[in-house]
C-alpha cells in the first residue's frame, strides 16, 4: 500500500511539474520561431529555426547592453546591503534582549505589515532629489527588502550557539571582529537564501524602475520586456526571446545556489 502511495505522489508530482514546464518550453521553443510560425503559439518545434536573427535583433532594438549595465549596477549594489544590513540587523536583535532590540524588531514588523504607498514615497524621493538616480532606487530595494529578510536572519541566528560568541570573547575577540570573522562566514547557507530571493526582487522589478527610474538611458530589462511588448505586440518571437534574455541570469544563479536555498530558510526553525 505505501508502495502504491509512493507512485501515486511521484506521478501527481510528474503532472504538476508538465504544467509548471509548459509554458517555459512555449516561450523557448517560439523564441527559436520565425515571427510567422511564432504568432501560432504553437508547441511544436520550428520548421525554419531562427535563433541568430531573433536574439541578435533583440539585443540590438532592445537596446539590451544598456538595459544589462543598468540593472547589473541596481542589483548587485542593493543585494551587497540588504546582505550586509539585514544580517547585522538580525545579529543584533537575536543576541541582544534590550529595549532597543525590542524596539527595532517591532519597526520591522510594522515594516512587514504596514503596505507601501507610491504617491508619498515619490513625493520623498522627489524632495531628496532622488528621483531618476541610481541610489534612490537603490535605497527603496534596500527598504523593501529589509523587514522580511531580516526575519530570515533572526530564524537562522537561532541555529547558532550563544556560547560561540562568549568562547570568541574571552579569546580577545573584538565586537566586529567577531561578526565578521566568526559569525558572518557560518552564515553562508542563509545568506545564499537572501542573495536568491533579493536577486530575483530587484532584477524582476518592474513598478520601482518605472516609477523612479523613468528615463530612456536609464531602463532596466523588465522594462525593456514592457516597452518592447508595445514596439512588437504582433512578433512574438522576438518577444519570447527578449523574456529568455531577461530571465536568463536569474536563473543560472539559483541553479548554482539551490542546494542552499531551502537549507538556509528552513535553518532554526524548530529552534527557539
Amino acid at each position: 500500500m505505501q508502495g502504491w502511495r509512493k507512485i501515486l505522489l511521484e506521478v501527481v508530482s510528474l503532472l504538476i511539474s508538465c504544467v509548471i514546464a509548459i509554458p517555459i518550453y512555449l516561450v523557448i521553443v517560439n523564441s527559436f520561431k520565425t515571427g510567422a510560425e511564432a504568432s501560432d503559439l504553437g508547441l511544436s518545434l520550428p520548421t525554419k529555426w531562427s535563433i541568430w536573427n531573433n536574439y541578435t535583433d533583440v539585443f540590438v532594438s532592445a537596446k539590451i547592453p544598456q538595459a544589462l549595465w543598468n540593472t547589473t549596477i541596481l542589483t548587485v549594489v542593493s543585494v551587497f546591503f540588504i546582505i550586509i544590513f539585514c544580517s547585522l540587523s538580525a545579529y543584533f536583535i537575536q543576541r541582544r534582549e534590550n529595549r532597543v532590540s525590542k524596539l527595532i524588531q517591532t519597526i520591522i514588523i510594522a515594516g512587514l505589515i504596514l503596505p507601501s504607498s507610491i504617491i508619498t514615497t515619490y513625493m520623498l524621493m522627489f524632495d531628496l532629489n532622488l528621483v531618476r538616480t541610481y541610489l534612490g532606487v537603490i535605497l527603496l530595494y534596500i527598504a523593501g527588502n529589509y523587514a522580511f529578510l531580516t526575519y530570515v536572519y533572526i530564524g537562522f541566528f537561532h541555529s547558532i550557539p550563544r556560547e560561540l560568541d562568549e568562547a570568541a570573547i574571552i579569546d580577545g575577540v573584538r565586537p566586529y571582529g567577531l561578526f565578521w570573522r566568526i559569525i558572518f562566514p557560518l552564515l553562508k547557507p542563509v545568506s545564499a537564501s537572501v542573495l536568491i530571493i533579493a536577486f530575483m526582487s530587484v532584477w524582476n522589478d518592474f513598478t520601482t524602475p518605472f516609477y523612479f527610474l523613468n528615463t530612456a538611458s536609464r531602463f532596466t530589462l523588465s522594462l525593456t520586456v514592457y516597452f518592447f511588448f508595445g514596439q512588437h505586440s504582433s512578433d512574438w518571437n522576438l518577444v519570447f526571446a527578449d523574456i529568455i534574455i531577461v530571465s536568463l541570469p536569474v536563473v543560472i544563479l539559483y541553479l548554482f545556489l539551490q542546494r542552499y536555498i531551502v537549507e538556509g530558510l528552513t535553518a532554526g526553525a524548530v529552534k527557539s
